[in-house]
């Protein structure tokens, strides 16, 4: 079992922090549990915690053989790729260990002459009406509906409480309501509302806005100045929320087909879409040594695989096929239909392989880390043209240029290295001195290092040409001129694609280095950041819960309950007198003093 957690731990050490959907697989390949994540490594990494005391899971953990991810643009589109896999494998353990409850849908009731949007989840079958959804968070159910009451006043009473109204209720009076119970508004203008809310749900925002944008135009010849800007509020509410879908819709059947190639192994997937529904992706492996030429293999492949699998009418590749005409006329001739490759050189083909190959390229990843074949160092070394063993990172982190923290973190080639990670509470730097801070910090950590004879080969800093330059003096003094220094300064919008990386010389060398390289470095700087917030984070949480008493010699946590209970809490003490606190059992009248003396020059 412990073999297993030490190969799952390099596994998820590379697993992406993006939403997605984990397979489950045992030692004979088929897959006992498909699951959902809004974040893949902490879900996945869950799973073999320490703190687990599950005996299902556990259970579960015992029989994995082997992980499969795929990578999703969100949360949503997991869902629906998670449900869609369930139903075609049935795995063992999604019984056992899913949740009883359903995913919530919204629900427009229509066995009523005035119908009602409310939330609902269980079975579908008996019920009349419009389902929408399914939502991955209550949130976002709750939400809606209340942006559907804002925007079109429909109700959210049940039938039985309708039907007994007299006079409007409350949400009547917070405008939240037209009062069809008490027939404040026609059946036509309130099926209307309803009709809108429809469009609003299916994501059809732009037939809204037309019709009330003629509706406004209306109110406004009419001189009806009050009625149009109500109109108005409303067109400016439904263009705020309207946002352009990340989900593959109404395309058709397509299969997106991605490679990735290192270290002798090559990765192919095959995305599969029908009707606008992500299907999941078939994964495969080859030896490179096996393969005569790679500049063929897509076009090797798909005549290949589309022998034995009915293609769709469209295949997106990431460049363009050898022969794709001639493998266009043998499917066609084959399948009885018009079918198309098309290469990713404009949208919405580009936006689809962009997210389909970064999946691809992640399962190589964990390939290679699972077989021990790769080394986190290697491009950068071959970058620099300087062999990288092991490296470091360092970053600093404060609440408002207090309780300044800073952390170190190392890595090896095969990636993270925790039990090298350090906490430092760097308490010399006066505040909101970050370049103090990082010089402690270093400066503690290298004398360190040198005394253990583990000098890195690497050292990053989370900063531009400042930090980089106290970095140099440090290295510098100690003689240890061989280190190889970098900054990493973040990018504008603080999006990663815009980061920079600065050499010891401080120059920008971002376009000098591989694709590969800068995302490793991120990397580094990324797992420091998140060491030093973290544990800034746990610093102000515990000083939250401090209590007043605490940092008195002599008081420890039974005696502080026992001052508290006597008191009746804190104010009682903070007002109590030498003599009063002398009363309290274990309290002598020497430690009294302290008590007393403590809280006055606080």
């Amino acid at each position: 079992m412990s073999e297993k957690i030490l190969l799952m731990d390099k596994f998820i050490s590379k697993l992406t922090n993006k939403p997605g959907i984990y397979k489950m697989l045992d030692v004979n390949n088929n897959i006992i549990y498909v699951g959902k994540a809004a974040n893949l490594k902490k879900r996945v990494s869950s799973y073999f915690s320490r703190k687990n005391d599950s005996i299902k899971t556990n259970i579960l953990v015992e029989n994995i053989s082997n992980i499969e991810v795929i990578i999703t643009k969100n949360e949503e589109e997991a869902l629906i790729l998670e449900n869609t896999l369930i139903k075609k494998h049935k795995p063992k353990y999604n019984i056992l260990l899913r949740d009883d409850k359903s995913y919530p849908y919204i629900m427009v009731d229509t066995s009523h002459k005035y119908p009602l949007i409310k939330f609902y989840r269980g079975d579908r079958s008996s019920k009349k009406g419009f389902f929408f959804g399914p939502y991955t968070q209550v949130g976002k159910v709750r939400y809606m509906l209340n942006l559907l009451q804002k925007l079109f006043k429909i109700r959210s009473c049940e039938n039985s409480f309708f039907s007994k109204r007299k006079k409007p209720c409350l949400q009547y009076q917070i405008n939240r309501c037209d009062a069809p119970c008490v027939n404040l508004i026609s059946s036509d203008n309130y099926k209307e509302s309803i009709t809108n809310s429809i469009l609003l749900l299916q994501g059809k925002n732009n037939s809204i806005i037309d019709n009330y944008t003629k509706k406004m135009d209306d109110f406004s010849k009419k001189m009806k100045y009050e009625e149009a800007s109500i109109v108005r509020d409303k067109i400016s509410m439904i263009r705020t929320i309207a946002k352009p879908k990340d989900i593959i819709e109404n395309q058709g059947d397509v299969d997106i087909i991605t490679s990735a190639i290192k270290n002798n192994i090559i990765c192919i997937d095959v995305f599969s879409t029908r009707n606008g529904i992500n299907l999941g992706c078939k994964q495969y492996n080859f030896n490179k040594k096996d393969i005569a030429d790679s500049k063929s293999l897509t076009s090797s492949f798909i005549k290949q695989y589309y022998l034995s699998n009915s293609p769709p009418n469209k295949i997106i590749t990431h460049e363009k096929v050898v022969d794709y005409i001639i493998i266009e006329k043998i499917l066609k001739r084959k399948y009885k239909k018009n079918i198309k490759l098309f290469s990713a050189i404009r949208n919405p083909y580009k936006k689809w392989i962009k997210i389909c190959q970064q999946n691809t390229n992640e399962r190589l990843n964990y390939t290679l880390v699972k077989n021990n074949n790769i080394n986190f160092f290697h491009s950068i070394s071959s970058d620099f043209n300087v062999k990288i063993s092991n490296g470091i990172c360092f970053d600093v982190s404060h609440h408002g240029g207090n309780n300044t923290q800073g952390s170190a973190v190392w890595f090896d080639k095969h990636g993270p290295k925790k039990n090298m990670y350090r906490r430092y509470n760097l308490t010399q730097s006066t505040k909101s001195d970050d370049y103090g801070a990082m010089r402690e910090m270093i400066s503690r950590r290298l004398k360190k290092l040198i005394d253990s004879n583990s000098i890195p080969d690497l050292l990053v800093v989370d900063g531009g040409k400042g930090q980089v330059n106290i970095v140099k003096n440090i290295v510098y003094d100690q003689n240890l001129s061989k280190i190889l220094i970098i900054g990493v300064v973040k990018g504008h919008d603080r999006k990663s694609d815009n980061d920079r990386i600065i050499s010891s010389e401080l120059k920008d060398i971002t376009h000098t280095l591989s694709r590969e390289s800068i995302v490793n470095i991120q990397q580094m700087r990324d797992e420091a950041h998140r060491f030093a917030i973290t544990g800034q984070r746990n610093k102000q949480l515990k000083k939250k819960y401090n209590s007043r008493l605490d940092g008195i010699a002599g008081i420890g946590l039974q005696r502080k309950t026992q001052i508290l209970k006597y008191f009746g809490g804190i104010q009682g003490v903070l007002k109590a007198s030498v003599e009063e606190l002398s009363r309290v059992p274990q309290i002598n009248e020497n430690l009294a003093e302290k008590i007393y003396k403590h809280l006055q020059n606080r």
